[in-house]
């Protein structure tokens, strides 16, 4: 019962913080930064997860951050087990890597709801830091992949490729077996002179 109260009160975090980024969306704002967006629009001033950035975080940057902070957690939610330390890294390397204060200010927040977020985490970190002020894209460090682990493929031509063995020709009525014209699930019709 206690996990499903637990992944209840992180569903709604999640929830909360769409919600943030929509209205941050919608907003149009020209601010340049979050503390500018919370001078601009005090209704901002007592979401959970503004409060703990850095102010001087630009609002591209953190529209950016925020999502990639939060997009796993759907799947990590409906996973059997939780990954409790993967729910929390994710969010503290992408909006609180430069502000360890703002972390555990925001993992404490938390913590009032489930009490174990943000308290075991192991010591991995992104291999890469970001800078200040540059969003990075998702998946950007995952996109390099060797040449070694990707298999040859050899080209061949189907159509005049006489050596290949019977072939069998598949449709959406089903599989024809090799040499018939009659699929496989198909009903012979008794003939009427």
């Amino acid at each position: 019962m206690k996990d499903a109260l637990e992944r209840r009160a992180l569903l709604l975090h999640l929830g909360c913080a769409l919600q943030l980024l929509t209205r941050v969306f919608e907003s149009r704002t020209t601010a340049a930064t979050v503390g500018e967006l919370i001078a601009l629009n005090p209704l901002l001033e007592n979401e959970h997860l503004l409060e703990h950035v850095l102010p001087s975080l630009s609002v591209d940057d953190f529209v950016a951050q925020a999502l990639q902070a939060f997009c796993t957690w759907p799947q990590r939610l409906l996973d059997e087990t939780l990954d409790h330390d993967a729910l929390a890294t994710s969010v503290r390397n992408h909006l609180f890597e430069l502000n360890p204060g703002g972390w555990h200010a925001y993992a404490a927040d938390l913590r009032g709801e489930v009490a174990w977020f943000g308290r075991k985490q192991t010591a991995r970190r992104r291999s890469q830091h970001r800078e200040p002020g540059r969003a990075s894209a998702p998946g950007q460090a995952d996109a390099t992949v060797s040449a070694a682990a990707i298999p040859p493929v050899t080209a061949q031509d189907i159509e005049r490729d006489e050596g290949m063995v019977e072939r069998i020709s598949e449709s959406i009525e089903g599989l024809a077996p090799p040499n018939t014209t009659e699929r496989g699930n198909e009903q012979s019709l008794p003939e009427f002179e």
